[in-house]
């Protein structure tokens, strides 16, 4: 009886530890079938995914004279969403983005457009476009300001991943969300971020406007100063502008028009039916104007 015993403790042993290992490696298994499946499914989008970010970056106005905290702030931006859609894969595909900031190349948005369409839009899930989206928007706010460049972009991406308008603007309302909430960083640094960036951009429209003042008042006072300054050319010049009948502040154009409507006016066939003496007298003036046209040239 004690032996029965015996042997069954020993099969029902022998049976849990099989069934242990049966287990394992089936787990085993199925992990690796798994990884590699998402392996395939990162390989398939990562270059698309990259240009994506790349190209809403490098619509970043003044990058290249941006500091490093603003690059920095893009490369974690990206860390987080390849880490979100990537997992294991995050950190060599934010490394791959981080060094293409700097190159100079240029992404041309009907391709990409095409590439996220036939490689992202069927392929995925919502969830998958949506970091897309936000990680979008993230960099377009990187400096302060997503300019209307990047929002276009964001728009036209978000409808070749197959998302509705309204379903963009719900991803958008999830980017700010996340925003406030701290997931990109403090949000009351980027309020400052923001509000210099506006500041910025007051002081650069308000420099374009003085400039464009300081040059009408210079072309102003540029006239004015030709004007008041016609009794200070030879008489040779007074005359040849007094012949033409325009002001030395006239312009070439000016003056080329001038002398086509005299020459057309005292054109000597004009006066054919007038007598040899009238023909003669509009021939010197054609001479005289010419003349006069020849000598203003060589001053302008």
């Amino acid at each position: 009886m004690g032996g029965l015993i015996f042997l069954i403790i020993i099969g029902l042993l022998i049976y849990i530890e099989n069934t242990i290992k049966s287990d394992t490696n089936d787990s085993s298994k199925d992990s690796s079938k798994d990884f590699s499946n998402f392996k395939s499914s990162s390989n398939q989008s990562d270059d698309v995914v990259a240009d994506i970010f790349i190209a809403v970056v490098k619509l970043t106005p003044n990058l290249h004279v941006l500091g490093d905290g603003v690059k920095e702030r893009m490369r974690e931006f990206a860390y987080k969403a390849f880490e979100n859609i990537d997992g294991p894969a995050g950190e060599v595909r934010t490394s791959r983005f981080a060094n293409r900031i700097n190159q100079r190349e240029q992404i041309k948005v009907k391709e990409l457009e095409k590439n996220v369409s036939a490689k992202i839009k069927s392929n995925f899930d919502f969830q998958y476009k949506k970091e897309i989206l936000i990680c979008m928007w993230a960099l377009a706010y990187a400096d302060g300001q997503a300019t209307l460049d990047q929002q276009k972009l964001i728009s036209i991406i978000g409808k070749a991943l197959g998302l509705s308008y309204t379903t963009c603007n719900k991803v958008e309302t999830m980017f700010w969300q996340r925003m406030r909430a701290g997931k990109f960083g403090d949000y009351k640094e980027f309020e400052k971020r923001r509000n210099k960036w506006f500041e910025d951009e007051a002081e650069r429209k308000a420099e374009k406007e003085f400039e464009k003042k300081r040059k009408e008042n210079s072309n102003f006072n540029h006239t004015n100063d030709k004007k008041t300054s016609y009794s200070n050319l030879s008489p040779e010049l007074q005359k040849a502008y007094s012949v033409l009948g325009i002001e030395p502040s006239a312009s070439i154009d000016e003056i080329k028009s001038q002398k086509k409507k005299l020459l057309k006016r005292y054109h000597p066939d004009l006066y054919s039916n007038q007598g040899e003496e009238m023909i003669k007298k509009a021939t010197n003036k054609a001479q005289t104007i010419n003349h006069a046209y020849e000598i203003i040239m060589k001053n302008v």
